[in-house]
């Protein structure tokens, strides 16, 4: 079966489109955990990006801080993550005639894969199972996405989970790419060298947990004199799961603590990189690839999720348990060098600029439709819905 990919035709059509047309002047509220800000993750860096962007296509948007801006200020609230306690924001936005639009974020991956425990693997699998066969099951995710006028996933295998998983119907779904800012496609290498004391080495970005699989990544490239560095904090918990990664990786493994998004060094270490190795249990696309990419830093992405819908054959991909194929992607992306075509190909359709656009669409949506109070679907419905 082919893989279906981003409509990159469509994006370049998003471009030229007139962002909203329903109010004249929209104004767009946006938030996502707000204890997330402390230490922001990928949603954080999307919603902060996404403001800075639809604030260049002259649509007013902005972080909401509740304390200090009255909700009924606003016509459509942008919600971020697929989160329990989002359900009570949007039913005050509901009270307050305010529409609602939701990025989902949302791909229900193994549960940490096989360093999971044999019940956390059997109960997700068959939470997996039963959605597919069962979406009109109820659950707190169900209500969630059925309570909002639009969902705004990141790919098309993610809005295939919402539809025949949750029962979504198709027309309440609006793809919209993530994107990488352009000030990563052209840093000097040369600070993050300095920082790390080493050069052509494996770059691997994010919190150090079994869900991002970096124990496989070292034990692949054992015994092959190459460098790999991590780059990140180690996660709650995974205190255990980080001194394995250290005793695999030996004198070869170079841990670096987490960097905040805007610091120089970040994009110092794509471009300093010779190669980006994300051998995660699933990946929705991670912001790394996207900003690595920008710079043509070769890939190493997991299998299956949906990093082949933004990266076709511009990437390598393996399967997380596969030690022997993650070795050999990984020496192949390095031999190979930096590519002029990756680097285009993200540069041209993976901006924030263009995922502004194709948002600005899913507010549209939602702001031309009435807005009332949520109802659960019958479940016939649903089940038509997802079939």
């Amino acid at each position: 079966m082919q893989t279906q990919t981003l409509d990159t035709e469509s994006l370049r059509v998003s471009k030229t489109a007139t962002p909203i047309r329903r109010v004249d002047r929209p104004r767009i509220f946006l938030a996502g955990k707000l204890t997330a800000l402390e230490s922001p993750g990928g949603s954080e860096v999307q919603m902060q990006s996404l403001v800075s962007s639809l604030r260049a296509l002259r649509v007013e948007a902005q972080l909401w801080r509740p304390w200090q801006d009255p909700l009924a200020e606003c016509h459509c609230l942008h919600l971020f993550g697929s989160l329990p306690e989002h359900q009570t924001l949007i039913q005050a936005a509901r009270r307050q005639g305010v529409a609602v639009v939701l990025s989902t974020d949302a791909w229900l991956g193994p549960a940490n894969g096989r360093h999971a425990s044999w019940p956390m693997r059997l109960v997700s699998g068959l939470r997996q199972a039963t959605r597919a066969v069962c979406p009109w099951m109820p659950c707190w995710r169900r209500r969630l996405y059925h309570s909002v006028d639009v969902l705004i996933p990141n790919s098309h295998a993610e809005a295939k989970q919402l539809t025949r998983g949750f029962g979504v119907p198709n027309e309440r779904v609006h793809i919209a790419p993530k994107g990488a800012a352009s000030r990563f496609s052209d840093a000097d290498p040369q600070p993050f060298i300095d920082v790390v004391g080493v050069r052509n080495f494996v770059l691997c970005a994010g919190r150090i947990e079994p869900r991002k699989n970096q124990l496989a990544l070292l034990r692949a490239m054992q015994g092959t004199g190459t460098p790999v560095v991590l780059l990140g904090d180690v996660a709650p918990g995974c205190e255990a799961y980080f001194e394995a990664c250290r005793q695999a990786g030996g004198k070869d493994a170079i841990f670096v603590p987490r960097l905040s998004h805007n610091d120089p060094l970040l994009a110092s270490a794509y471009c300093a990189s010779a190669c980006l190795a994300l051998c995660s249990w699933y990946e929705t696309p991670g912001l790394a690839a996207l900003e690595a990419a920008m710079s043509g830093t070769p890939l190493v992405l997991p299998e299956g999720g949906c990093a082949d819908e933004y990266f076709g054959s511009l990437a390598h991909y393996v399967r997380p348990n596969d030690i022997g194929g993650i070795r050999r992607a990984v020496c192949a992306a390095v031999e190979q060098g930096r590519s002029p075509l990756l680097a285009e190909h993200v540069r041209h359709y993976l901006t924030w600029e263009t995922a502004a656009h194709i948002t600005c669409e899913a507010y549209e949506k939602a702001l031309s439709q009435p807005v009332v109070p949520a109802q659960e679907p019958a479940e016939g419905k649903a089940v038509a819905a997802a079939a």
